[in-house]
């Protein structure tokens, strides 16, 4: 099942440092599992 439309953003997010904080980002682990471009895509 897939959203029809993107979540909402705001910049200001009152729970975006909890949740930060819960998913450890900036970690070697978490960096690593973001999503990089293709190679050879230069669009």
């Amino acid at each position: 099942m897939e959203s029809a439309t993107a979540l909402k953003f705001s910049p200001e997010d009152p729970q975006g440092a909890r949740r930060r904080k819960r998913q450890d980002a900036g970690s070697e682990k978490w960096v690593k599992s973001l999503p990089s471009p293709r190679k050879g895509d230069d669009s």
